[in-house]
């Protein structure tokens, strides 16, 4: 599609199995590492990234090629797979299924913002404060 134009922006959240809290600063540093190579492989591209002890939020952008479906599911096995293969062991594992929202430009760089925030509970208000805002109006 060379002559094709698009802005697609997606915020990923997917959980650990059993929402198991297995993701540590290591494994958070490892998973960033291995979703962007995946991601550059898929000729897409990692916005913003954050992952928690139990899940993972991708803000990112998907060619119109590839089902979203598609693209987290090679994002999900790909880490895991190596993850694991660098730790030795099974210590990742991913719940089936995922969420997924869509956002307008203005949306992204708000989102972009709240995942830069380092104090969780500033961040959760902010959280609170974006989807109460896209809820009220046309974001």
């Amino acid at each position: 599609m060379p002559n094709t134009y698009y802005e697609l922006y997606y915020h990923i959240i997917w959980a650990t199995k059993k929402r198991m809290e297995l993701i540590d600063d290591d494994i958070g540093i490892l998973l960033k590492e291995k979703i962007l190579k995946k991601i550059k492989e898929l000729k897409s591209q990692m916005l913003e990234f954050n992952s928690y002890l139990d899940h993972c939020h991708l803000l990112a952008t998907i060619p119109p090629k590839i089902s979203i479906s598609d693209f987290v599911g090679k994002i999900k096995g790909y880490s895991s797979y190596e993850i694991n293969k660098i730790r030795g062991e099974k210590c990742i594992q991913w719940q089936r299924g995922f969420g997924i929202l869509s956002l307008s430009k203005k949306a992204r760089h708000l989102l972009k913002n709240i995942f830069k925030t380092k104090n969780s509970i500033m961040r959760i208000k902010l959280l609170l404060m974006f989807w109460n805002l896209c809820r009220r109006s046309r974001f």
